[in-house]
């Protein structure tokens, strides 16, 4: 079983493919937590909305190797920034 994490848009419901997985990306998950305290902002039953920093996401794209990132998570972090970006966002959701 895993956990995957959504990028939210504002004012509704729908995503698209997931933007990481919570229980397999374990070292992107360490810096979040390191840097937003990410296992703080769950819930009971370990879901919730948790708003990321673009910055926070852009330093883990420039530490992919160290995180051992894959592409496609690579590459839906990159769209979850642009998203947020097109959107002048400073986090994403």
């Amino acid at each position: 079983m895993s956990v995957n994490a959504y990028r939210m848009k504002r004012n509704s419901s729908e995503y698209e493919s997931p933007s990481f997985n919570v229980w397999h990306d374990e070292k992107l998950i360490d810096l979040l937590n390191e840097e937003i305290l990410f296992y703080m902002c769950l819930n009971s039953f370990g879901t919730s909305v948790v708003d990321v920093p673009v910055e926070l996401l852009e330093k883990a794209i420039g530490s992919e190797k160290k995180l051992e990132l894959d592409d496609d998570t690579i590459s839906c972090l990159h769209s979850d920034i642009a998203f947020a970006k097109s959107n002048r966002d400073e986090v994403v959701t």
